[in-house]
């Protein structure tokens, strides 16, 4: 080792192979007086095994006859990638055959003959020792660099083993939301249904209910929660559930608002209203044409007039009343409106009209009310179509920065 934990730097051993005493004893005083360790090996037999115990800083290798047992000592280190990088420094008489070149292409870094100068020999292992200690410090780092690869394989691997299960548990909790929307129309006199629901997100926080009443009516209940996402799905569910403890049947729309919001507000406790929901109830009378209304701070829906190509709010807007969710005692008029053979009432959410175009300009409740005036004749499965298609356009992408959804209520 070249640096201790501590991180002072040890004194480095040299491993000094030789047979006789010509190099040991000219160099041993030198290596010592120059801060080096030196171990010494008689024989190549000997330095491959003080190899193997303590890995040596670098190798002084004596070559004495047969060469060959140099070259494979030298190729036994450069094989090994453990020893691979300890520096070489052959020693050998000036006999020629070719001996300096062989020894270099075994892997040794340097050659020397004798007789030599200890200056310039010591001048070589600084040299090849410092080029070590870069290699080792390369080393250390790549070895580093691999174990933080590793660290963050291993937790890309966990990451996207958890991304995994969040999607699935996002397409369950899409399925179980859309199991909480109606899965049939109720079957009411002289009136049908139709709508579409899109959350921005894999789950959303619009939410509504067509609910059959006993005396032959429906009530349509219209829901969008604040916020999109994970916590707007879970309020949404919220609402489902103080929707469905209400008995519609003996109640006006203004006596199920404030109920709903009495119960809501109940519920969420202390985070109301930071949490809340607009909502609008249509109670639809087929034998009679007409609809009753209360709204909560929601958009009014349309009434479409197919004669007169028209749409216009079934209520004013200072009927609506606050959100469900921040009041204690809010007031939710009901509006009655007589409705002809052929119109059509259109709820929506405001995720339908608050897009922007490209250059930041909003759709808006006028052009929506345009875009359905224009297109009042068509049967309500297209209307609501071309309303969806119109804004995307609009926009200039299908994606939406909120929940989309219409609901059609059409008299026959």
């Amino acid at each position: 080792m070249s640096v201790a934990q501590n991180g002072k730097r040890e004194r480095r051993i040299i491993l000094l192979v030789t047979d006789g005493p010509e190099d040991t004893d000219g160099l041993q005083g030198q290596l010592d007086e120059a801060g080096y360790d030196v171990a010494h090996a008689a024989g190549i037999e000997e330095a491959a095994g003080k190899v193997e115990s303590d890995l040596p800083d670098l190798v002084l290798l004596g070559v004495t006859a047969p060469v060959a047992n140099a070259v494979q000592f030298c190729k036994r280190l450069r094989s090994c990638p453990e020893t691979e990088a300890i520096p070489i420094i052959a020693i050998a008489d000036d006999r020629g055959c070719g001996e300096a070149e062989q020894i270099l292409e075994a892997g040794a870094d340097g050659f020397v003959r004798r007789p030599f100068e200890g200056a310039e020999l010591l001048t070589r292992v600084r040299t090849l020792l410092r080029v070590k200690d870069l290699h080792d410090r390369v080393a250390h780092q790549n070895r580093e660099l691999m174990d933080v690869n590793a660290r963050l394989d291993r937790l890309n691997q966990e990451l996207m083993s958890r991304n995994r299960e969040l999607e699935e548990g996002m397409v369950m909790a899409r399925r179980l939301q859309e199991a909480l929307l109606p899965q049939q129309y109720p079957h009411v006199r002289n009136i049908s249904f139709s709508h579409t629901y899109s959350p921005a997100e894999t789950i959303g926080g619009d939410f509504f209910q067509i609910i059959g009443m006993l005396d032959g009516r429906a009530a349509i209940f219209l829901a969008d929660v604040s916020g999109h996402g994970v916590r707007a799905a879970i309020v949404s569910s919220i609402v489902k559930t103080v929707i469905d403890y209400i008995d519609l049947n003996d109640k006006t729309p203004t006596e199920v608002l404030k109920d709903f919001n009495s119960r809501f507000r109940g519920v969420l406790g202390p985070l109301a209203p930071q949490i809340y929901a607009t909502g609008v109830i249509m109670m639809v009378d087929g034998a009679k044409r007409s609809v009753a209304i209360a709204c909560a701070g929601h958009p009014c829906p349309l009434h479409v007039d197919k004669q007169a190509m028209t749409a216009e709010p079934l209520m004013e807007l200072d009927y609506c009343g606050p959100a469900l969710g921040f009041l204690v005692d809010p007031d939710y008029p009901t509006v009655v409106k007589e409705l002809a053979v052929g119109d059509i009432v259109l709820g929506f959410t405001d995720g339908v009209y608050e897009v922007l175009n490209p250059k930041g300009k909003m759709f808006g409740l006028t052009r929506l009310r345009k875009l359905v005036a224009d297109n009042a004749r068509l049967v309500p499965r297209d209307l609501i179509q071309r309303v969806v298609t119109e804004t995307e356009q609009f926009r200039g992408t299908p994606r939406r920065p909120d929940d989309v959804c219409l609901i059609t209520v059409e008299v026959h």
